[in-house]
This record gives C-alpha cells, sequence and structure tokens, in this order.
C-alpha cells in the first residue's frame, strides 16, 4: 500500500498520464483527515507490527487487511466524531515523525502505538476546561492541558506546565512527571527509576529499572505483563487468535473487530440503532440504541 497515497492528485496515485494541454503548475497537498487515518498510517504501523511481532500474522499484506478492519471498526469513527467537533486534528508532520520512529525504536521502548514520537499524529484544539473521557477522547486536549478522570471515569482537560517548569503546585503533562520540584520525562524501558522518576505508562520500576511488557506468542501463557499480539487475545490465560468479520466467533474465539453476534463477527452499531448491549455499538454504550460518539460523557454538553 502506497504510504500517503490519499495526499496525492488522483491521476497520480492511479498511474495515468496527465493531460499534455493542461498546466502541470504544482497544488498544495490537502491536509490529511480522520477519514484518510487508517489507510495512511497501515504501512508504517503493520512494518513496526511484523518487526516487533506486535500482530498475529505472519504477512505485510495479512496485517494491512487486518489493521484496515480493526482500525475502521474500533478507532476511526472516534477520531472523526471529535473531529466534527472541532476538537482533534490528523498531523501530517506528526504522522511523518511517526513512521520515522517507528522504523528505528527500540521494541520494548513503544508500549503503546502512539506513545513517543507517535504522540503527535493527533494535535488536540480542545482547551482547558473541556470534557474529556478514557482512550481515544483523552486525546483531544490541546498541548497545554491533560485529560484528568473523575470517578465516573468522565474527565476534564486540566492546565499542565511543561518539562523544566516548576511543579510543586502545578501538573505536568501526561508524559512527564514531577522530580525534585521540576516537570521531567518519564523513564523508558531500561531507564534507571525511583519514586519520582517514574515510569512511562505501562511500564513499572522494578529493582530501579523501568520494565515493560511483553508480547507472547499464539498458545502461550498470558497476563498483564505478559501481552497477547494484535488479532488475538488473552482467554484462559493463553494467547488465542481472533476473529475477523464474518469469520465464526464465540468464547474461545472472539472478534478482532466488530462484536459477536449469534456466532458471527459483525460490524459495529452506530448512534441510534436498536441494541441491546454495549458490546455491539461503536460507543460501547446502549441505552435501548447506541448512544451516539464521542460518547456517554459527552451527552449533556
Amino acid at each position: 500500500m502506497p504510504r500517503f497515497v490519499r495526499w496525492l492528485p488522483l491521476w497520480l496515485a492511479l498511474g495515468c498520464p496527465a493531460d499534455p494541454h493542461v498546466s502541470a503548475e504544482p497544488t498544495a497537498s490537502p491536509d490529511p483527515t480522520a477519514a484518510d487515518y487508517c489507510e495512511t498510517s497501515a504501512d508504517m504501523f503493520c512494518r513496526y507490527y511484523i518487526r516487533c511481532g506486535r500482530m498475529a500474522v505472519q504477512t505485510h499484506e495479512a496485517c494491512l487487511s487486518t489493521f484496515s478492519e480493526a482500525c475502521t471498526q474500533s478507532y476511526q469513527p472516534h477520531y472523526q466524531a471529535l473531529e466534527a467537533r472541532g476538537e482533534i486534528r490528523l498531523s501530517a508532520s506528526g504522522l511523518r515523525e511517526c513512521e520515522a520512529h517507528l522504523d528505528e525504536v527500540p521494541c520494548d521502548q513503544q508500549i503503546f502505538d502512539l506513545d513517543g514520537a507517535c504522540g503527535a499524529v493527533w494535535e488536540g484544539l480542545a482547551p482547558a476546561g473541556s470534557t474529556c473521557a478514557p482512550g481515544i477522547e483523552s486525546f483531544l486536549c490541546d498541548r497545554s492541558s491533560t485529560c484528568v478522570l473523575g470517578l465516573d471515569f468522565c474527565g476534564t482537560c486540566q492546565p499542565t506546565v511543561r518539562d523544566g517548569e516548576p511543579c510543586e503546585d502545578a501538573r505536568c503533562g501526561p508524559t512527564s512527571t514531577c522530580v525534585e520540584g521540576t516537570c521531567a520525562p518519564r523513564r523508558l524501558p531500561g531507564e534507571t527509576c525511583d519514586e519520582e522518576r517514574r515510569c512511562v505508562a505501562g511500564a513499572w520500576c522494578a529493582e530501579g529499572l523501568c520494565e515493560g511488557p511483553t508480547i507472547a506468542a499464539l498458545g502461550q501463557s498470558c497476563d498483564q505483563r505478559q501481552r497477547c499480539p494484535y488479532k488475538s487475545a488473552c482467554i484462559g490465560g493463553v494467547c488465542v487468535e481472533a476473529a475477523l468479520l464474518d469469520e465464526p466467533c464465540g468464547p474461545q474465539a472472539p472478534c478482532a473487530s466488530g462484536w459477536c453476534d449469534e456466532g458471527t463477527c459483525a460490524p459495529f452499531k452506530a448512534g441510534g440503532e436498536p441494541c441491546g448491549a454495549g458490546q455491539e455499538c461503536h460507543s460501547r454504550a446502549c441505552d435501548g440504541t447506541c448512544v451516539p460518539l464521542p460518547g456517554v460523557c459527552f451527552i449533556d454538553e
């Protein structure tokens, strides 16, 4: 899959020659949108997944098809909903930075896909005081704030200070921690740590060094520290392969995307469609009908 093909003129993407009678003056490429995310990011993530054993597939082509299905089902609708509200933007420069990072980062230092340099892929536009929520809905806070959750798991974007600035009476950003009264980056796996010098999210401090989870293979044991790769799930302490849309599913064959509808993986339902449980919906919330995205934390706004 050509990288960033959606950003090229259609005739060039299709390999068709330009009309020789038409001026070939250059035009600015449009900025990518949330609708472009899955297509433009598939190739770079799959190179990283195959290199680091992050998906239970054998080939790049199998990764591309699995990534496309899972991304468009589980993630892209959330990004599009936040984009429509003017609270998030897909960054072309962030995608390029993430691609270069994923091609070189040590596998054990990239715990989550959008860690490190890949945190610049999505630019939050919502100012301090805005409503936020766990997961994707936490990305909407702008660079001067971070999402702080309440007991109801809904949150508010709260102001932060930058690395190198005092933090005795202020909050550091989500990738930083307060060390001796000053904000500093959290430590990566393999780096030293203590009660103040904390590890990045998903890692823990063990005997003075940050450790992150390892990736198990299909059939191997799994827990919080031994994670299953994408397109699999931890069932009964063992990594089992997950099913794609229209494939058989059940207690021992979960869906990699979508939900298990009477033994077959089906696409998630959009807001307003009838539902019997939250697992059927894009928003994962059901009140007789699926709650519209971005979700229950935003309903009363």
